[in-house]
């Protein structure tokens, strides 16, 4: 086969074509490496701040999963956390029915 100017072209625009592909799976990989770190930094970071709200008698702060597939463990709670959730709570509903009843006392009769 004789060398001609369009088997040349022809070739260099598929080792071009090889090249840039070849680079374009580098950046991929490095953008799945620093995704990974990414995700790595922020579960660090939340048992961090969970921690530091277990020690204060905080219930930990649940972060929903970055991927809609993969499902959130089940943390324990101590049961200091347990009951300040339980007082947060209890204040909410107590609030909601002093809220309701200045309501009924307001209203005209």
């Amino acid at each position: 086969m004789p060398l001609t100017i369009d088997n040349m072209m022809d070739w260099l625009a598929r080792m071009r074509q090889g090249m840039r592909s070849r680079y374009v799976r580098l950046l991929e990989t490095q953008v799945a490496r620093e995704r990974a770190e990414i995700e790595r930094l922020r579960a660090e970071n939340r048992a961090l701040l969970n921690s530091l709200l277990g020690t204060a008698g905080v219930p930990p702060i649940e972060a929903p999963p970055a991927h809609p597939a993969q499902i959130a463990p089940i943390r324990r709670r101590s049961w200091q956390q347990i009951f300040a959730a339980r007082e947060i709570e209890a204040a909410r509903e107590a609030r909601a029915r002093e809220r309701e009843h200045e309501r009924g006392a307001s209203a005209p009769r």
